[in-house]
């Protein structure tokens, strides 16, 4: 042990000041007045010397500091996988009987004579656990997260003598860093077990279903179904696409015989499926479940398509001829789903093809104008637009909720486009400046959004719109309205084109692709044009355009998806979820003219009590209560815990003041299908890496005693401070004061100067 004392300042200094205050209280004491004994005079100069030294160390800011070595014992942390591929049996004992009998093994007691031993468990995330409580413990979650909970077992024990590792698991890493390379960077030596069989057992797997997300009525749907196998080669099984799956009697769709593949290999059944009811449908692809299978969970997987009406009337009004309406019109065209009526705008306000402004006008106010599924401006209104035709067309948008799809173009008169406020999603009037080029990239929003979403990833997504050429743009001070989404902004402005009028410049971040959703509308609109520059120049250079043609497609078919007129709605961000997923509930609250609504309160109860369940074959009954959260603009949000696999429904109600504003429901499904039925062997070359990676061993259980001769259990020697500072303690100003007090009633009661 050892003793200090530290000052902020040099110890000379202190020590000089003490020195100070001794010969100043020497003098002030070298006589008095009036005189008095000599012991008395020596006890006052004491008490003197002893406070001004003690204030002035205390302006030095003083630190007592005490030291001691400390001999720290060595720390193990031992993971246990608690995924639900360990409830897999490979033979007649499930991985998790392993695990639990191998903790019963004299591994154990030898390792704790000398080592603190520190248990977690470990999934898809890592919890601390006792270990004495692993006969409890439920092996149910979904992904196994080798490198995560090794980091996280690491900065869990940071400041203990963390010496070494031990992981019980099947090696099925399917999330998060390569474990290896954690292991590589993790400092000591990690022992894995293996649980499982690595030569894998027999089992029949349907990997990934793949098809469209939006189909049509009455129009063949293409589905393709992954198929692996093992221990099955050449074995025939029957594979069935169940319409709605929640009942006993689940219409099948389509049936068929497949052979199922040789080990390691996939087979993809390929077959068409037609809609008919228009809506959100929920499909079940299954494939039955053969005798010795390791789990029939893996067996089957839903989808949802959102199938729509399969000729959607769409009418097209172009200023004029141009690039922007021709590429349109032609990529729209391609699609037999679409029923395009174009019109192309002559100077004298009627239209090209012998059609009038007045013709269309009756033919918009005929009840006949019910069946239009939505309307495509490309650089229209223009000044010399009949007056009457922008009157029957705003009715058209307004009264009947027909979608709107607006392209900027450079003779857009803004005072005639600005008739169409209502259903634009613009907050004020924007400014017409000279023409520009213009880069443009997608906001946060626009990365996910189905019209600018081009690929499955945000990473592939973002290097089709870095491919994209730069577009024009004449508009300035564009601010989107409360409530709609920015899908893209402008990146930068490379350049003013020649003879365009002069005006300020494009600012960088200005909004130019939104979308908005009002009552049973939804518009798109571009404020900007040239976006056949997507198409041609792509082609130009040999690349696809296929972000052009995504663009257009998805924008006609997202805009004619109707939306309820509901003032909440309250949707799951999803419709299925794989097992283990979390659940994000949304509401959107509105004013009776639909603005968005704050302050509400609302409530949303989740229950799954159908009367079959497709998934497990029996009923479940389940319940729970959920608050959303406000979180601005009329939304409100929660985020739900893992649920278990099966079809679960949403009832939710919105109140404000203790007035219902309204209510809505919906429904969404969880797989019990999880990523730990991808892959069911025991990865044993992947945890040998591991090992062999950190000076560690792998093996099983039973050769763990003598493993642990490997770890370095040494106590580690520490030494450990402990400093308390002295200036500033109530306890130290108390001792000054006192000696202060005692000194000057002395020298009060002798009647001393």
């Amino acid at each position: 042990m050892s003793i200090d004392l530290k000052f902020s300042a040099n110890i000379i200094y202190p020590l000089l000041f003490i020195l100070l205050a001794i010969v100043f209280t020497l003098f002030i004491y070298r006589d008095t007045t009036p005189r008095v004994a000599n012991w008395l005079r020596r006890s006052l100069a004491v008490l003197r010397a002893f406070a001004l030294a003690l204030a002035l160390l205390l302006l030095f800011e003083p630190v007592f500091s005490l030291g001691f070595q400390r001999s720290q014992k060595p720390t193990v942390a031992v993971l246990v996988d608690r995924s639900a591929s360990m409830n897999l049996a490979d033979s007649t004992v499930k991985r998790a009987e392993v695990v639990r009998n191998a903790f019963s093994l004299p591994w154990r007691k030898a390792l704790e004579k000398r080592a603190e031993i520190a248990g977690f468990s470990f999934s898809d995330s890592l919890r601390r656990m006792n270990l004495d409580t692993l006969p409890q413990m439920n092996f149910n979650g979904d992904g196994s997260d080798l490198g995560g909970a090794l980091l996280a077992a690491k900065k869990s024990l940071a400041g203990q003598h963390l010496s070494g590792a031990i992981m019980f698991t099947d090696g099925a890493q399917n999330m998060g860093e390569n474990p290896v390379r954690v292991a590589e960077q993790f400092g000591v030596p990690i022992i894995t077990v293996g649980i499982g069989s690595a030569r894998g057992t027999r089992d029949v797997l349907l990997s990934d279903v793949v098809t469209n997300e939006i189909a049509y009525a009455e129009t063949q749907l293409p589905v393709e179904v992954n198929i692996s196998s093992l221990g099955y080669a050449g074995r025939r099984a029957r594979l069935r696409l169940f319409e709605e799956g929640v009942s006993a009697e689940a219409k099948v769709l389509h049936e068929q015989e497949v052979t199922l593949p040789a080990d390691n290999t996939q087979f993809t059944s390929r077959f068409n499926m037609t809609p008919t009811k228009v809506g959100l449908n929920r499909y079940l692809v299954q494939i039955d479940t053969l005798a010795g299978e390791l789990t029939g969970e893996n067996n089957r997987r839903a989808f949802y398509v959102r199938v729509l009406k399969n000729k959607l009337k769409l009418w097209i009004l172009a200023g004029a001829p141009s690039p922007d309406y021709s590429f349109l019109k032609r990529t729209l065209a391609a699609d037999p789903n679409f029923q395009l009526q174009d019109f192309v705008q002559r100077p004298d306000g009627n239209f090209y093809q012998n059609v009038s402004a007045a013709s269309l006008v009756a033919a918009l106010n005929r009840a006949g104008a019910d069946d239009l599924d939505g309307v495509i401006m490309i650089d229209f209104p223009r000044r010399d637009s009949d007056r009457r035709l922008l009157d029957a067309l705003l009715q058209q948008l307004t009264k009947k909720q027909s979608p709107l799809f607006f392209l900027n173009g450079p003779g857009v008169d803004i005072a005639s486009l600005w008739q169409f406020r209502s259903i634009l999603p613009l907050a004020t009037t924007p400014s017409v400046t000279g023409e520009r080029l213009v880069s443009v990239q997608p906001d946060l929003a626009g990365l996910s959004h189905p019209l600018t979403r081009f690929a499955e990833t945000p990473e592939d997504n973002r290097r089709l719109w870095n491919e994209l050429p730069p577009i024009f743009c004449n508009l300035i001070n564009l601010q989107p309205l409360a409530g709609s989404q920015v899908l893209a902004s402008v990146d930068n402005q490379l350049e003013e084109r020649p003879g365009s009028a002069r005006g300020g410049a494009t600012p960088k971040g200005m909004p130019v692709m939104l979308a908005q959703k009002s009552a049973q509308r939804k518009t798109v609109a571009i404020f900007a044009y040239g976006i056949w520059r997507w198409h041609l120049l792509m082609q130009g250079i040999g690349k696809s355009p296929q972000a052009y043609e995504t663009l257009i497609r998805n924008a006609v078919r997202w805009m004619v998806t109707a939306e309820d007129a509901k003032l909440v709605r309250i949707t799951s961000n999803k419709e299925i979820y794989r097992g283990g997923e979390s659940i994000e509930l949304s509401a959107q609250i509105y004013h009776e003219d639909y603005r968005p609504r704050e302050g509400a309160q609302v409530r949303v109860q989740l229950s799954s009590d159908l009367p079959f369940n497709i998934f497990k074959g029996k009923s479940e009954q389940f319940s729970q209560d959920v608050i959303l959260q406000d979180i601005g603009d009329g939304l409100y949000r929660a985020t739900l815990q893992v649920l278990g696999g099966g079809e679960y429904q949403f009832r939710g109600l919105a109140e404000q003041s203790g007035q219902k504003i309204g209510e809505d429901s919906g429904r969404f499904s969880v797989e019990p299908f999880s990523l730990e039925f991808l892959n069911t062997r025991l990865n044993e070359p992947l945890l040998r890496q591991m090992a062999q990676a950190t000076g560690g061993a792998y093996g099983s259980a039973d050769s763990l005693e003598n493993f642990i001769a490997r770890l370095p259990l040494t106590p580690m020697s520490r030494y450990e401070t402990s400093d308390l500072a002295l200036w500033g303690r109530t306890p130290i100003l108390f001792v000054l004061l006192l000696v202060l007090g005692i000194e000057w009633f002395v020298r009060k009661r002798q009647g001393m100067l």
